[in-house]
């Protein structure tokens, strides 16, 4: 991804910071929001030194955090959320910082995204419960 270094810089230390405060946190809802953090300083970014990357990269990382969101807002006994899906999500924004710091490609890890926000509406936990969606 290519960005100014003082961009890159500041990109770089708000995943870290994410990602700290995140394993830090017990409750679901703590995790969620400071995960938000990730998408929420991209447009900060991007307006200033314009990259498709890094809106492609919002774009999949808020809808993640909506789908997400929406679950924990609206609780449906029949979907659950997967016990390792905070985990996961840490994983990829960790996968994410990497592929940041090394200007690596940001498909795979934003595939990653897609499935744990996927995995928690109905589609997606029914493919989660039947073995096909791993996360």
């Amino acid at each position: 991804m290519k960005l100014s270094e003082e961009n890159k810089k500041k990109l770089i230390n708000e995943i870290r910071f994410v990602i700290d405060q995140m394993k830090k946190q017990e409750d679901p809802e703590a995790k969620l929001y400071y995960f938000s953090a990730i998408y929420g300083i991209m447009p900060r970014i991007f307006n200033i030194d314009f990259n498709d990357d890094l809106i492609f990269a919002h774009f999949v990382i808020s809808s993640a955090y909506n789908n997400i969101n929406q679950r924990l807002k609206n609780p449906d006994k029949a979907i659950k959320i997967p016990d390792e899906l905070y985990d996961k999500l840490i994983e990829a924004a960790e996968e994410l910082l990497t592929v940041i710091e090394k200007d690596k490609n940001l498909y795979n890890v934003l595939k990653k995204f897609t499935l744990l926000g996927y995995v928690t509406i109905g589609n997606g936990y029914y493919l989660y419960k039947k073995g096909l969606l791993k996360i």
